[in-house]
């Protein structure tokens, strides 16, 4: 029987908390039960624990040897600028698939766009997980239609995921009435401002506690701080509102983001750029309300609002909470199944 071709996923494995981190795992997990050449390219500072996924020790080393590797599919599911530079300058001899989790490519300008263009104009795939997304980045980067595929990055977590809260957020579920979840990869500001919207979930939690009179508390996972000095201002409003004790700030915790919005009375997804949420998707999948920005397509079950409209964003996040209404949410697409028909499409 002729050999495959070997199929590696350039990610990275949890945590961080949710996001694109869980989707690597679990797709890699379901795509080596079909075809044990898959491995994931862990290139986190997390390490693995289980067989599938390789730790990179030294992502210079994994860029610089890929001419002199046999010819294998390469998945990239980070989208950051100096990977691809690099997988265009070493990763010819490779068949490339790419996965675009966000809409930072929209950004780029000059030498950046210009080789960014050349390298999707070589991926044998390009993945997007937002339809709305697809006319807007073929007209920047001029993508042959014929390499292009719509498919979500949600695969539902599993029972066998659960690892259970720490002591420390099970006390602070007790604590209020209500309590609220929200998450974000790294605290950061672009062109589009606070990325993940954290200056409007501190202007919500103002109107919902001390305008509205609600008792509500909000936890806020960050997979990596960022952008420090913009923290700290967050931290100093949020105290100078009398907020202090509503807030639950956790950063680089190894929980299952899911487990946190399960338990949630409602899930917030504020983001000004956004391709498609998992986490709305896993909160959903749980049965908790999600009220989400309108910036990009979401479920139909989720609550939208204006971006930016922090007086919507709080109104309909009181209703979803006064409601107590649960909601039920059923992905249709196998991604795996559906990934791993590209990927034998590129083997021939």
């Amino acid at each position: 029987m002729k050999n495959k071709t070997k199929v590696e996923i350039w990610g990275v494995y949890p945590p961080p908390v949710g996001g694109i981190s869980a989707y690597c795992n679990k797709l890699a997990g379901a795509l080596h039960v079909m075809d044990e050449s898959v491995i994931l390219k862990n290139f986190a500072r997390s390490r693995s624990r289980c067989d599938y996924v390789k730790d990179v020790r030294c992502r210079l080393l994994e860029i610089l040897k890929l001419p002199f590797v046999s010819r294998r599919i390469i998945h990239v599911q980070l989208c950051n600028v100096w990977f691809l530079t690099s997988l265009y300058l070493t990763g010819w001899r490779h068949d490339i698939v790419i996965t675009l989790h966000n809409r930072k490519l929209l950004l780029l300008k000059g030498w950046k766009e210009r080789i960014v263009r050349r390298f999707l104009s070589r991926a044998r795939a390009v993945i997007f997980n937002d339809p709305q997304f697809v006319d807007l980045l073929a007209a920047k980067y001029g993508i042959d239609r014929s390499v292009m595929t719509v498919l979500p990055t949600y695969i539902p977590p599993t029972e066998s995921e659960r690892r259970g809260l720490p002591d420390d957020m099970t006390s602070f579920f007790s604590k209020h009435r209500y309590t609220i979840s929200t998450n974000a990869s790294i605290l950061q500001r672009n062109v589009w401002g606070d990325v993940y919207g954290f200056d409007q979930i501190i202007g919500m939690m103002d109107i919902l506690v001390n305008r509205k009179g609600m008792d509500v508390g909000l936890l806020f996972l960050f997979s990596i701080l960022g952008d420090r000095e913009y923290f700290d201002q967050c931290v100093e409003r949020i105290r100078s509102l009398g907020l202090t004790d509503r807030f639950m700030l956790v950063i680089g915790s190894d929980v299952n983001g899911f487990e946190v919005w399960e338990k949630s009375d409602l899930f917030v997804r504020a983001t000004n750029s956004d391709m498609e949420g998992i986490s709305v998707k896993e909160a959903l999948q749980f049965g908790t309300p999600v009220v989400a920005s309108d910036v990009c397509t979401r479920p139909a079950e989720a609550v939208l609002y204006h971006k930016g409209d922090v007086e919507e964003l709080a109104q309909k996040c009181a209703d979803a909470l006064e409601s107590g209404k649960h909601v039920d949410y059923h992905p249709q697409a196998d991604v795996p199944a559906k990934v791993m028909e590209i990927y034998n499409l590129i083997r021939g």
